[in-house]
């Protein structure tokens, strides 16, 4: 596996907890406590390779606890080439008003690669959100990040940053995009939309590229979203 590959998974990941799939950026809200909820998608890029992610989560305590990975499929064959824990808390969440911050950690792995392979790679970002407009129903939401991440590979920590805007347009039909990176290499950015094919089961569709990056780095991203009510009154 290359090592662009890994640079991609390794700016992806901390991020599955996504701010409603499918950003990158998070968000500051969670599930209410006791309810689930599971994401899974596929990022298709040039030259037939295919990462398929799995992503279940549930609430307790006040806290959003999620796992997950990645299968990649390269050249007629298959594996797993990263999985992750995390937890994520809303301090404030920006569904009960205007604004909101969060934090979020976990723990990454990458089986695939040469050196530092097991369970490490700490990461921790605190995810800012805004509410604009007075409708909640029809108003945009930003989202701003920082946070860190440590290579363990490479010995180095990373400084992780997203911005992102979603904005209802119908009833049904969010539109979507958001920029995201690392340090001060150049950043990956999506365009597309989520749709609400019914109660709490979403679809979505988007373009990811990164400004002069390779054929790994820019791919399109389907997925779902499927949340429950909480399990317990």
């Amino acid at each position: 596996m290359s090592e662009l590959r890994f640079l991609a998974l390794a700016l992806l990941l901390p991020g599955l907890a996504l701010a409603g799939r499918p950003l990158n950026t998070e968000d500051a809200s969670t599930l209410d406590d006791t309810a689930c909820q599971l994401e899974s998608w596929v990022n298709r890029s040039r030259g037939d390779v295919s990462d398929f992610s799995f992503v279940p989560a549930c609430a307790l305590f006040g806290v959003e606890w999620q796992a997950g990975g990645v299968r990649t499929r390269e050249a007629g064959t298959s594996a797993t080439t990263a999985t992750f824990v995390q937890g994520k808390h809303a301090f404030k969440s920006v569904d009960d008003g205007g604004w909101g911050i969060g934090v979020v950690a976990g723990l990454t792995r990458f089986p695939r690669r040469e050196a530092e392979n097991g369970w490490g790679d700490p990461y921790l970002i605190v995810p800012v959100s805004f509410g604009l407009g007075e409708d909640k129903d029809t108003r945009a939401l930003l989202h701003l990040n920082v946070g860190t991440a440590r290579a363990r590979d490479e010995g180095r920590n990373l400084t992780l940053w997203g911005v992102a805007l979603e904005k209802p347009v119908t009833q049904r039909l969010t539109l979507l995009g958001e920029a995201f990176g690392e340090n001060a290499s150049k950043p990956f950015v999506r365009v597309g939309g989520r749709y609400t094919l019914f109660d709490k089961f979403d679809v979505d569709l988007t373009w990811v590229t990164r400004s002069g990056g390779a054929s790994e780095e820019r791919f399109w991203s389907l997925g779902f979203h499927w949340e429950t009510d909480p399990l317990r009154p």
